[in-house]
């Protein structure tokens, strides 16, 4: 099956960014535990709500006004988006080759990542995010100028998002390296783990669309 070549991206980094976190833990919070901030409270130490009014605003008089709700804009008109004006059979060709030639690429991509994440070496880790982030950035670029034809275009706008979750989980990891790790950086690193959860899902949704895709021979 064409998806068993790609490497499953999210689900990888989803592991480093756990191996992190345990990690972390570890190193800086022998107990294992996170300290909460105290939710704010009143005087006589009930928590506080902010009411509907929070963003009101006082006139002149004293009273309390409301910003008028500003007139809806018209919907712009839709715009069909574009398609391989050849023949789908090779467009198709061209999508799967694409694929299969990117999974070496892809995995040493996460082999890199998850050494650096594993060793706690933020040089690495932003290292391996920054030369993922270029992959992604040329994927894009071919996939903007290949585009599909209607029998796989779920399949194509699937491989697109994947590639955006991707880039942002790289993203997160290259702000945890900013944090100086330790119990500091759990804020960064529990955005990356996030981050790389959401590329492993929609990984599992490219998957599914290129099951279900059909294109003519």
């Amino acid at each position: 099956m064409p998806q068993t070549r790609w490497l499953l991206v999210g689900a990888v980094m989803a592991v480093a960014a756990v191996a992190l976190l345990v990690a972390t833990l570890g190193r800086g919070n022998p107990a294992g535990e996170i300290a909460q901030s105290p939710r704010p409270s009143t005087a006589d130490g009930r928590p506080t709500v902010l009411s509907a009014t929070a963003t009101a605003s006082l006139d002149p008089t004293g009273t309390v006004s409301s910003d008028p709700s500003p007139t809806p804009a018209a919907p712009a008109p839709s715009k069909a988006p574009p398609r391989a004006s050849g023949p789908p059979r090779l467009a198709w060709a061209a999508f799967l080759a694409r694929l299969n030639e990117d999974r070496s690429t892809v995995e040493g991509l996460n082999a890199a990542l998850t050494t650096a994440a594993e060793a706690q070496d933020p040089d690495a880790v932003k290292a391996a995010s920054v030369a993922i982030l270029d992959f992604v950035d040329v994927e894009r670029d071919w996939l903007r100028e290949h585009p599909p034809a209607d029998c796989y275009a779920a399949a194509h706008g699937a491989v697109a998002a994947m590639l955006d979750a991707y880039g942002t989980a790289a993203d997160r990891f290259i702000d945890w390296t900013t944090t100086g790790g330790g119990l500091g950086g759990l804020p960064a690193l529990g955005d990356a783990v996030a981050a790389a959860d959401t590329a492993r899902a929609a990984f599992e949704t490219f998957v599914t669309a290129l099951e279900g895709t059909t294109c003519p021979t």
